[in-house]
């Protein structure tokens, strides 16, 4: 996780200490994830229309936790929530299956995909509904990813976080014929959010008070915040009250009437923060290029197009660097 201080200036946020790991990857050490929690998922204002898809009737939920990552059992976020293995099995994110077209998307942070100048994502695999050392639903070989190309600009990401472009989406690729969504659902995906609302943030913290095996979640309000550094033009962020620590990266922050179930619609992906506070990245333009560039992509995997690298910076495909 990234430690971070803030100044803030009226409405505009500035980091004057930069994060200094951007939620950092955990370290996947023997064989299970060390970072794996979801925080306290809560109850959402109905606003937007989720439109999020359930493999199977979701189990009950447990109660989510205000500020603290709390443990999140059964529903949608069972199966569509998990942990991301990366760095030749090294470090571990967090990431979620989003509703698309080709049905075989994630939604991670650019930082578990792409750090201090390059892909992470040889050998790397998916594994949803991760549990104390169970793998329910396997393990799903990770096809390609996609970043900003900002977020490639950046000399040194891991010291020097521009929270508002770090995001990605990865593809998967298909298993014993079967797309990852069909298995696994999806949660809903949205371009836009009003300056304030709930949500609730997903994801596997690993370290402190967490032993990364659990699925954990935090439930809250979120506020746009301007993120601000010297040398660069400044964007948006969200930001809400919450503890998880690495390992927690990539993992979604869901909006809508039944966020609090682990089911909405994911409008950001955990990127950074401190001991208190969580911030992500605002899905808006930017995002949607980078999704629909993934999903255009992974329509028909034995001809590949070829994005605009304009939009969207795309690791080699097949999970080799």
């Amino acid at each position: 996780m990234t430690n971070r201080n803030w100044r803030t200036t009226s409405t505009t946020t500035v980091l004057t200490t930069v994060m200094t790991a951007a939620l950092a990857l955990a370290l996947w050490t023997s064989e299970a994830p060390q970072g794996t929690r979801v925080v306290g998922l809560g109850s959402a204002a109905p606003w937007g229309s989720a439109d999020p898809r359930t493999p199977t009737a979701p189990l009950a939920p447990t109660p989510p936790v205000q500020g603290q990552a709390g443990p999140v059992v059964g529903g949608l976020s069972a199966t569509s929530v998990g942990v991301l293995v990366v760095d030749g099995g090294r470090h571990q994110c967090s990431a979620a299956v989003v509703a698309s077209r080709s049905r075989r998307v994630l939604a991670t942070a650019a930082h578990c995909v792409w750090l201090d100048g390059g892909w992470r994502v040889d050998g790397a695999f998916f594994i949803p509904g991760y549990a104390a050392g169970e793998e329910p639903l396997g393990r799903w070989t990770v096809d390609t990813a996609y970043v900003p190309p900002a977020w490639q600009q950046i000399d040194s990401p891991i010291n020097d976080v521009a929270a508002d472009t770090d995001f990605a989406f990865v593809t998967l690729l298909p298993r014993d014929g079967v797309l990852p969504e069909q298995v696994l659902g999806a949660q809903g995906i949205r371009f836009s959010t009003p300056d304030r609302l709930p949500v609730a943030a997903l994801g596997y913290p690993a370290t402190g008070v967490y032993d990364g095996q659990s699925l954990r979640g935090c439930d809250g309000p979120a506020a746009v915040e301007t993120f601000t550094r010297p040398d660069r033009d400044g964007g948006q962020v969200l930001a809400m009250t919450c503890d998880m620590t690495e390992g927690a990266s990539g993992g979604p922050w869901l909006a809508g009437p039944d966020a609090a179930a682990g089911r909405g619609q994911v409008v950001g992906v955990v990127s950074g923060g401190d001991a208190t506070q969580l911030v992500s990245p605002r899905f808006g333009a930017a995002a949607r290029e980078i999704y629909e560039a993934a999903d255009s992509a992974a329509l028909i995997p034995d001809q590949p197009t070829t994005p605009d690298p304009a939009l969207a910076r795309t690791a080699p495909r097949g999970g080799t660097s």
